[in-house]
């Protein structure tokens, strides 16, 4: 017998191998935006055995996205635009006191109530100075200013009564408090800087109406001065006595008559008294009783002013008596001119007395010496008519 080879028999358990092409990844469909949700896929390998290559199961899974919160509006950023109402309101404070009226006529007042403005002016520029540089460490600061100023000049004129005024002052503080203050949405911005607008415009308005009945430079020019009427007088300008009749004419352009209460607190005999701010010239008319000047006639009476004057000015030199050519017994008029040192300046004077009735009045004229004749003094005591 030819022996056989022997045959090799399978395996039940062997599985054969057969190898699988790995297919390229797919790319993933781009996301559904009418879909709240998102799909992803995630990849997972088996073997069939620990030799075969392995075969790739997709798997879907599904996650929910979350919903989608709205976002707050973001806030302004208005600590500049504060910055520059404060500086403008700096500068509107300050022409307030130059060309508005004055609250009084005292010294005293009138000194602290430019005090008081220029310490405002003061803090308002550089509030806005350091608002515009965006420096916020100074807003409580800023708040305390507003509402000393809201309560302040509101309660003042709303005890006066000045109803529109007290609005304009609500107005203006409450917006700019809230642009200091606060960091407000684009639309609580607008209604604030809108009332800032609305207060500033009102006193815009209240300059140009005062401008068109008095010009402001002729306020800027007495600012320092409260004892002073508004009204600017010209050479073509006659006045009328206050108390007694007679006229006055003025000598020339730029003069300003001083208010009749601040006259009665210096002398009660001075009726009229004007002033040049520029120049310091001075035309003043006073009135006295003839019978306690002790005169017989105006010549007599010019005696007494002239001893007057220099105990009032040690050194005074009289430089020219006169009347106006009248009989020795009855003169209508008698002046007199000379000089003195006043205030440590030379100064010139002219002088004339007259009568009317039972009451003596005298007419000065005075003023530093270098300005006597460019402002007409020279005469104008003569020109004066009583009646």
């Amino acid at each position: 017998m030819v022996p056989t080879a022997p045959v090799a028999r399978a395996s039940a358990t062997a599985i054969p191998t057969v190898p699988v092409a790995r297919p390229a990844p797919a790319a993933p469909p781009p996301p559904d935006p009418a879909q709240d949700r998102i799909t992803t896929v995630e990849v997972d390998y088996i073997t069939l055995d620990a030799l075969a290559d392995p075969i790739p199961v997709r798997r879907v899974v599904t996650t929910e996205e979350p919903e989608a919160t709205p976002t707050a509006r973001p806030a302004t950023n208005v600590l500049p635009l504060a910055g520059g109402i404060l500086l403008l309101n700096a500068v509107l404070h300050l022409f307030e006191f130059l060309f508005l009226p004055a609250v009084s006529s005292e010294a005293s007042l009138r000194a602290a109530q430019l005090a008081g403005t220029l310490i405002g002016v003061g803090i308002d520029t550089f509030l806005g100075v350091s608002f515009l540089r965006d420096k916020s460490q100074y807003r409580g600061f800023a708040l305390i200013r507003l509402l000393l100023g809201l309560f302040l000049f509101g309660g003042m004129s709303f005890y006066q009564a000045q109803y529109l005024f007290t609005l304009v002052v609500l107005a203006f503080s409450v917006g700019l408090m809230v642009l200091v203050w606060t960091k407000p949405s684009g639309f609580m911005a607008s209604v604030a800087l809108t009332a800032v607008m609305l207060g500033t415009g009102v006193e815009l308005i209240g300059f140009v109406r005062l401008s068109a009945t008095q010009p402001l430079m002729d306020r800027a020019r007495i600012a320092l001065r409260p004892d002073l009427e508004g009204n600017q007088l010209v050479a073509t300008d006659t006045l009328v006595g206050d108390r007694f009749p007679y006229k006055l004419s003025v000598p020339s352009d730029g003069w300003y008559r001083r208010k009749a209460e601040v006259l009665r607190g210096m002398d009660s005999g001075i009726d009229t008294w004007l002033s040049q701010p520029g120049s310091n010239g001075n035309l003043v008319v006073s009135v006295s009783s003839w019978a306690e000047s002790n005169a017989t006639d105006l010549r007599q009476a010019r005696d007494g002013v002239i001893e007057s004057l220099k105990a009032k000015h040690p050194g005074f030199l009289v430089a020219d008596t006169s009347d106006d050519g009248s009989s020795v017994q009855a003169p209508t008029v008698a002046t007199l001119a000379g000089s003195a040192d006043k205030d440590g300046r030379p100064y010139r004077f002219e002088v004339s007395v007259y009568r009317s009735g039972p009451s003596l009045l005298q007419v000065t004229a005075f003023s530093p010496a270098k300005v006597f004749d460019t402002l007409a003094l020279q005469g104008s005591t003569t020109r004066f008519r009583p009646e």
